[in-house]
C-alpha cells in the first residue's frame, strides 16, 4: 500500500527541485563563464574581468552544491569543469567596483 504523501512530504520534493534547478542554472552559468574565459587571448584587456567573473561563478557553484548536499568534493568540480589555476584563486574572492 502506498503512502498518501503529507505536506512535508510535497514541500521537501518541491525544496529538491528547486536545487536542483539551482545548481543546473549555476553549472551552466559556470560553464559559460569558462568558455568566455577560453576564447580570449592571455594579453586581451578583458581577461581580468572574465576570470573574476568566473572565480565568482565558481564560487557560487560549489557553495550551493555544498549546501544542498549534493556530494561531490570541491576538487572533483574543479577537475570536471578543468577550471584553471586563476580562476581557483580567484574562488570567492571580490574585488570593489
Amino acid at each position: 500500500m502506498k503512502r498518501p504523501k503529507t505536506g512535508q512530504d510535497v514541500l521537501e520534493y518541491e525544496i529538491l527541485g528547486e536545487q536542483a534547478a539551482t545548481i543546473g542554472r549555476l553549472s551552466r552559468e559556470l560553464r559559460a563563464a569558462l568558455d568566455a574565459l577560453a576564447a580570449v587571448d592571455r594579453d586581451d584587456p578583458e581577461r581580468d574581468q572574465l576570470v573574476d567573473a568566473a572565480g565568482y561563478a565558481l564560487w557560487n557553484f560549489v557553495v550551493q552544491r555544498d549546501c544542498s548536499g549534493f556530494g561531490r568534493t570541491t576538487e572533483h568540480i574543479l577537475e570536471d569543469y578543468a577550471v584553471p589555476a586563476e580562476v581557483r584563486a580567484r574562488m570567492g574572492v571580490s574585488r570593489p567596483r
